[in-house]
């Protein structure tokens, strides 16, 4: 058996008996676990969605009916073991009421369990955030059917916060930790993890990323933004760079600081150059920047 198998058969283990776990604590009205695994799930979905989730009762703020959130991204998740539509209605009242979008544009659900087949009812978002019942309702299996797309990297990831979590060793309770395995030797470095506070000027946004040095293969996830560089002493402008990250992200003329995800990272890249429409090579791979913005006096 291919090592991608095992470990994607060790994760699917996981996953049913976590779901399993969930199910029938519930029943005896034990709902302490969902609390316990929230920021180790915030991890899960950060490795394999590619996001910068925290666990939001860990962050001294009042979330009300969100847990965890992504607040580069502006992505929320309730994290709950009930699937019905009244839980997913109520929820997106109190998140409407507290004003829960001005921080997180995007509400999702995540289903300690199985969810419906289909929820055929209308939620009312006032178009203040954006939020997809057929889309943005997740469970244990969607997560399951991921799993095949993912790569080894990522599936190993996945393996050793499992068996972190299963030794004892309580990763999970670490609301920020973002994690990394030293024992791999294909782990990224994750030196660009902390946001340098050189102030730049984002030049361009939505640069289109190729995947192939003719520029015919598109990435469909990501885009560039080109930020002008800064070297010091004197803060002194030394060209442009350009970045992967998610798009819409950024506007143009806006004052950045770099902030480096540890969870996304885009492979070997080629776009072109918005001011001379030359294929240019971008980097072998390079960790998705996502922010972020600051107000210049």
């Amino acid at each position: 058996m291919l090592v991608q198998e095992k470990l994607q058969h060790k994760i699917c283990d996981f996953l049913g008996m976590l779901q399993y776990s969930v199910e029938y604590r519930g029943a005896i009205g034990l709902l302490d676990q969902n609390l316990i695994l929230q920021s180790f799930l915030a991890n899960f979905l950060n490795i394999i969605y590619g996001y910068d989730l925290i666990n939001l009762d860990g962050d001294g703020h009042k979330y009300p009916a969100i847990d965890l959130g992504d607040p580069y991204r502006k992505v929320a998740f309730q994290v709950t073991a009930t699937k019905t539509p009244k839980k997913i209605e109520e929820t997106i009242e109190i998140f409407i009421r507290q004003k829960q979008y001005e921080n997180f544009s995007h509400l999702k659900f995540l289903i300690l369990g199985r969810k419906q087949n289909k929820y055929s009812q209308v939620f009312n978002t006032y178009n203040l955030f954006e939020f997809n019942p057929q889309t943005d309702i997740l469970d244990i299996k969607d997560i399951v059917r991921k799993l095949p797309s993912l790569s080894l990297q990522k599936l190993k990831r996945l393996s050793y916060l499992i068996d972190s979590e299963l030794s004892g060793t309580g990763i999970f309770k670490t609301t920020y930790q973002i994690l990394h395995d030293p024992h791999h030797q294909d782990s990224l470095p994750i030196e660009e993890d902390k946001p340098d506070n050189v102030v730049r000027t984002v030049r361009w946004v939505d640069v289109p990323l190729y995947s192939d040095p003719g520029c015919q293969q598109r990435r469909p996830d990501m885009t560039g933004v080109i930020l002008d560089n800064r070297q010091h002493p004197g803060n002194v402008r030394a060209g442009d760079t350009i970045h992967p990250t998610s798009p819409n992200l950024f506007k143009e003329g806006a004052q950045v600081i770099i902030v480096y995800s540890r969870n996304s990272v885009c492979y070997e890249s080629w776009y072109r150059n918005p001011e001379t429409n030359e294929i240019t090579y971008a980097w072998t791979q390079h960790f998705e920047v996502i922010g972020r913005m600051v107000e210049v006096a």
